[in-house]
């Protein structure tokens, strides 16, 4: 938090990243809302989903149009909205994109924003799911970040991603071919509580509800590590049943359910993901290992695919690897994988 607040006013782009669940979103949500800066909030991968896999520019439009809509500032935002001669009744607004652009939005945000002598905030989230914008790999989303960053300072852009290094390819800082490459942005990534503060996190919460745990805490972070949001979804669990099985069994069950879409969505890239990721969590875990067993099965898949099929989960922060051997990096995620098999 103290981070955020120091750099933000620094950068115009900030980036967030971290594993799935470990409060990303929750960590931009409470500072925003204990912020003065007025701000929306656009979830790329609802987006990515509603579009069916294509995002125009005309999808995003409307999407930041409704986030507009309930933005304290709305009566300012409905004022800039009536400029682009957008019909207004009540809290439902309906916009002739054709007569508008997102460089043009956001210019007219950004002078109200630098007139109140403030910035306004945009957080895209699951933000590497816009290289599924246009036509271009993202291009010309990017080479709007970069027109942001270079001529609207009363704008303020906070990224978030949880497939760390998608969303580093995607962004391409570093790359000169990228409409981004030069420009300074504040990095900030965001990890799971350690063991020490997981088990004082679960305690004081345990404690703040008047409840005594009967079990052996550290025994549980074992079983689902410092994430922030298994932690607060299992002691909410516990709260109500009084049993750590069945509350471990809620945490597994629910994260199940949230994520089967991005397990199907791995499968319908290729099916040897879901494989691949099986497998470690069985501890069929070296490079050596996993060859063997693709043969095995009659499937001959070649060196090079193998090693970019793992590159690629590594980069999704799937997997990760240790002294050679491949790991499941999220604990809940391996026990959906082995109850699955």
């Amino acid at each position: 938090m103290k981070k955020l607040a120091n750099f933000l006013p620094r950068y115009p782009s900030v980036v967030i990243t971290g594993l799935r669940r470990v409060g990303k979103s929750s960590l931009v949500k409470v500072f925003l809302n204990e912020s003065d800066y007025p701000s929306i909030s656009i979830d790329c991968r609802r987006l990515y989903m509603e579009s069916g896999g294509n995002i125009t520019s005309s999808d995003l439009i409307s999407h930041i149009e409704r986030e507009l809509m309930r933005v304290s500032w709305k009566e300012k935002i409905k004022a800039l909205l009536k400029k682009f001669k957008i019909n207004i009744s009540n809290i439902i607004v309906e916009m002739d994109s054709g007569k508008m652009d997102l460089a043009s939005i956001f210019e007219k945000i950004s002078a109200i924003a630098e007139k109140g002598d403030t910035f306004f905030v945009v957080h895209f989230d699951e933000t590497q799911y816009l290289r599924f914008f246009g036509s271009r790999g993202g291009n010309d989303i990017l080479a709007f970040f970069a027109y942001v960053y270079d001529n609207l300072p009363g704008i303020r852009v906070i990224i978030t991603g949880s497939e760390v290094g998608v969303l580093h390819d995607f962004l391409k800082l570093g790359d000169y071919s990228s409409p981004m490459y030069g420009r300074a942005v504040y990095e900030l990534a965001l990890k799971p509580f350690s063991k020490d503060m997981a088990v004082e996190f679960l305690k004081r919460g345990f404690q703040e509800q008047g409840v005594k745990p009967d079990f052996d805490v550290e025994k549980v972070i074992d079983k689902i590590d410092g994430v922030p949001g298994y932690l607060v979804l299992f002691g909410m669990k516990y709260i109500d049943v009084r049993d750590t099985f069945l509350a471990l069994e809620e945490v597994y069950r629910t994260m199940e359910a949230l994520m089967k879409r991005e397990i199907d969505e791995l499968e319908r890239r290729s099916r040897r993901y879901l494989k691949i990721l099986k497998l470690v969590s069985l501890g069929i875990n070296t490079w050596t290992g996993l060859k063997n067993y693709f043969f095995s099965s009659g499937d001959k898949i070649s060196d090079s695919r193998l090693y970019e099929l793992l590159q690629s989960l590594t980069k999704m922060t799937f997997i990760e690897k240790r002294e050679g051997k491949y790991k499941i990096v999220d604990p809940v995620l391996e026990e959906v994988l082995r109850r699955s098999l």
